[in-house]
């Protein structure tokens, strides 16, 4: 559970007159038990209202796709990972969740328009290495599955002549773009170079690490957001519920920090907005679901 203790700060508001403690007076006598919660540490929503708000948005977007499946009313990454399978390395194979409906991440966002279903497109190939061993197979079948074609071309890919090299993967650059962070590394060589022979269960499994999100222009005022950690984002919750293509590249740029994300975009329903309106998913005043630092970070979806 996160834990913030504000009750002193805002105590030293309640003394003299403040935006703050008009606001906070105003919030507690509409019986805003949401906002309310986040201000002064009150417990949590049960955790079954915490997984989604019951509106009439939220009804209708899951009488479209259909209801969730098991995995996504957990909310310990622990045991997450005990439902997902894993590769020969050890590492989540999020393709063969997918296809044994594991996981069935939507491919659309809430009143956003779908892109292109590609999942059909099946030209799978095989780089040429130095040797057979070194061949590296690449399916694009696997591939479209979660991802659109606008997704990596042109901007990761050019569609003809990609030079591809385990430098620039390491770098973070081409396939390294998301085999290093949201999908296997590197180092589950099987995974590509299929005639490698590598030890099984070599590594443990995990969920990734959380996108913390930079600030680009520190608030400098003193008021109390100044003080919250940054935003953290955790792309393990999003991916068993969301396919890569319906946030990337329509909302956020494929590459990770691409694209600004402010508050105010949230407020008008843009970027995180979409989602986050109390409507599909929590709104912007529970701030401790997304500003938490890494020391108080909850075993519970953010």
């Amino acid at each position: 559970m996160v834990s913030w203790n504000l009750r002193p700060m805002l105590l030293a508001a309640a003394k003299r007159p403040s935006f703050l403690g008009i606001l906070t007076c105003v919030l507690l006598a509409a019986g805003c038990a949401k906002a309310a919660s986040v201000f002064f540490d009150l417990p949590e929503p049960q955790e079954g209202s915490r997984q989604r708000p019951q509106t009439e948005a939220y009804n209708a977007f899951v009488q479209d796709t259909g209801p969730p499946p098991p995995i996504e009313s957990l909310v310990s990454p622990d045991a997450v990972l005990a439902v997902l399978p894993r590769d020969r390395a050890g590492y989540v194979d999020w393709v063969a969740a997918l296809r044994d409906e594991v996981i069935r991440p939507r491919r659309t966002l809430p009143g956003v328009r779908p892109p292109m279903n590609v999942s059909s497109f099946g030209f799978d190939f095989v780089y040429e290495g130095q040797s057979p061993m070194f061949d590296a197979y690449f399916p694009h079948s696997s591939h479209t599955e979660l991802l659109s074609c606008e997704t990596c071309h042109p901007e990761i890919f050019p569609y003809r002549n990609s030079e591809i090299n385990m430098a620039a993967i390491g770098r973070g650059e081409s396939c390294g773009v998301c085999h290093r962070t949201v999908a296997f590394p590197a180092t589950a060589c099987e995974r590509c170079h299929r005639q490698m022979q590598m030890p099984e269960d070599r590594v443990e499994a995990t969920l990734g690490s959380d996108v913390v999100l930079a600030r680009t222009s520190p608030d400098s005022s003193g008021s109390l957001t100044s003080s919250f950690p940054p935003a953290r984002f955790p792309h393990w919750v999003h991916r068993i519920r969301y396919r890569c293509s319906a946030c990337h590249p329509g909302l956020f740029k494929t590459r990770s920090g691409e694209t600004p994300v402010s508050m105010e975009a949230i407020r008008q329903r843009e970027s995180c907005g979409v989602c986050h309106n109390d409507e599909v998913a929590f709104g912007i005043l529970q701030c401790n679901r997304c500003h938490f630092a890494e020391s108080t970070a909850s075993d519970s979806i953010p």
